[in-house]
Formats: structure tokens, sequence, C-alpha cells
């Protein structure tokens, strides 16, 4: 049971909306967004390659300087918080030794893997062609986006998830090399200035199978 000090599960999923619209005088500092980034990267990858790698804009030079790139979104750049790029780097492969080794020294490897499993991982993600490569990181990318939108509520902040900004300039702006980096995803973050606009899902019975 939760504390009555903080929202419910229930709560937190079903009251996320997406803001557009946030109060420009409330900044979060950066340990926060840290401890929020932290918990969100608690989401699972394929592997646990975790490919994700994210990029926090919470300086007014910086914000000023992606605005032409988001003209669809300036009221967010100009009002939320902060916002976050998620990227997909398709190289993160090359991480499988780190994360080996970090899950051995914690005592959590499972009975009988061993270092033939980080080659396994690598031959794994080197046979796959760059389309496939692409779309198995993006999903994994989108499930920390997916979850810091959440984490968000529970720390008293929303969030407004954004993919109309320019993909193809974004990671040089931001020192994010494009041929390695791919972004997936954009999200303001900050308290919210005025209601969300709600809006409705399909029945579940449009959308729900059994078999």
């Amino acid at each position: 049971m939760s504390s009555t000090s903080e929202p419910s599960f229930q709560k937190i999923l079903t009251g996320r909306h997406a803001i557009h619209d946030f109060d420009p005088t409330v900044k979060i500092d950066r340990q926060e967004l840290t401890q929020m980034i932290t918990e969100a990267t608690l989401a699972p990858s394929a592997l646990n390659v975790q490919p994700w790698r994210i990029v926090v804009i919470d300086s007014p030079a910086m914000k000023a300087k992606i605005k032409p790139l988001m003209p669809n979104d300036v009221h967010q750049n100009e009002t939320a918080s902060a916002l976050i790029v998620f990227f997909a780097d398709l190289q993160a492969a090359d991480n499988a030794q780190f994360i080996f080794d970090q899950t051995k020294a914690a005592g959590l490897l499972p009975a009988g893997v061993d270092e033939r499993y980080v080659t396994m991982i690598q031959t794994i993600y080197q046979q796959m062609s760059a389309a496939d490569l692409r779309n198995s990181f993006t999903l994994d990318t989108a499930l920390p986006a997916m979850q810091f939108m959440l984490v968000a509520r529970a720390h008293g902040f929303e969030t407004g998830p954004m993919t109309g900004f320019d993909h193809e300039k974004i990671g040089s702006v931001l020192g994010m090399a494009p041929e390695r980096y791919v972004p997936i995803i954009m999200l303001a973050v900050g308290k919210a200035a005025s209601a969300p606009t709600e809006s409705v899902r399909l029945p579940v019975t449009k959308i729900l199978s059994f078999r």
C-alpha cells in the first residue's frame, strides 16, 4: 500500500495526460532529474543491452538553441522545466562486457552463464541488418521513455511527449553523433500550468482478443 501522501499507481497511470502548457517559474533541480532518470531506466531491454542514451536540456541557452528544431512545440520549449531527448545508441552492444562484469560483481549472474554470453550478445547484434538493429534499439529505448512519464507523475510533475522535432539535426546540436545515436522521442517535463485536454481510448473490446 502506498502512503496517503503518495499517489497510488492507479492514479499515476490513469491521470497521465500530455501537457503542453507548463509553469515556467518551476525548475526541477538536476539531482531530482537524475533520480527520475535512474528510476525510469529500470525499464527492461532485450538482452539487457540498455541502448538508451538520454540528454536533459534545462539551460536557457540550449533550450534557445534547439527551439528552431521544434517549431510545433515552441511553447513547451519556453515553459517546461526541462526537455529530455531519448536516443538509441546503435553501438550499445559494445557495452555487453561492462554490463556482464557489473552483473558478475553484484553476484547476479544466473547459474551457467559465463564470458561466452558476452560474445553471444555481440554476435547477435553484429549479424542483424541495420534496419533490424535500429528497430530493436528503438523499441528498447521507448520503454524508459514511457516509464519516465509515470515516474515524473510520482515525483509530482507532468510530461508531454513530442516527436515533431527535427530528427536530422537534433543530434548534432546536442553533441550526439547522428551516425551512432538515433533520436527516438523528446519529453517536456515540469509543473502543469493548466488542465490537460483529456482524450479517449478505443474500447478494449476493439483491440483485445484471446486465443
